[in-house]
């Protein structure tokens, strides 16, 4: 049972390992201004060049505001509906079934 969990996880490799390097390279670029992950801390001079490193680089992650919750409400017909012809839109009628109490059969 033990072997089976190592060869389980060496066949998955090709799924979690990109997943690892890409998380790890993200994490180092998280942790430049800092030195990185197991450096030193940059002097001012690094820092500097650091600093306008990334003010030229391009943004990976973006955050993008979340659409409101309150929604605009939407106006009604501006005119009254054609009383002769068919009716357009959603026609709601009253859940008339009675619900069954128990299990399916």
């Amino acid at each position: 049972m033990e072997i089976l969990k190592y060869i389980l996880l060496i066949c998955l490799a090709p799924i979690w390992l990109p997943f690892l390097k890409e998380l790890w390279g993200e994490f180092s670029l998280a942790m430049r201004s800092e030195g990185g992950i197991f450096k030193a801390p940059p002097g001012p001079i690094a820092k500097r060049k650091l600093a306008e490193e990334l003010a030229g680089e391009e943004l990976r992650q973006v955050s993008e505001e979340l659409p409101d919750r309150n929604r605009p409400k939407v106006p009604g017909p501006k005119a009254p509906l054609p009383s002769g012809g068919p009716q357009t839109g959603i026609v709601r009628r009253p859940f008339t079934q009675k619900v069954k109490v128990g299990f399916r059969r």
